[in-house]
């Protein structure tokens, strides 16, 4: 549990003038200092959903879904059809 506050020491880094822009004007928007900005975007930074990855997760998802199907009540069911379908109207 933290209850106490981590020190902080400085991190000297250089960014491109459209990223500095952009944490500026969010801390701005925001009433917070640009370090609060940036070091949340440091602490979440996103997982880009490459191709490899959406592959693995609906790889995933078809597996859980072959468990859990033969218990699946029809309603699920026929939504889980009417999403694979969609599912390949964006392909």
């Amino acid at each position: 549990m933290k209850n106490q506050r981590e020190p902080k020491v400085p991190l000297p880094l250089k960014v491109p003038k459209s990223l500095f822009d952009e944490i500026e004007q969010e801390a701005k928007d925001k009433g917070v200092p640009r370090s609060d900005v940036a070091l949340y975007r440091l602490q979440h930074y996103p997982i880009p959903l490459t191709p490899e990855l959406m592959y693995q997760l609906q790889n995933d998802a078809n597996k859980k879904y072959a468990e859990l199907k033969p218990d699946m009540p029809d309603e699920a069911i026929r939504i889980q059809k009417e999403v694979m379908n969609l599912w390949k109207q964006l392909n």
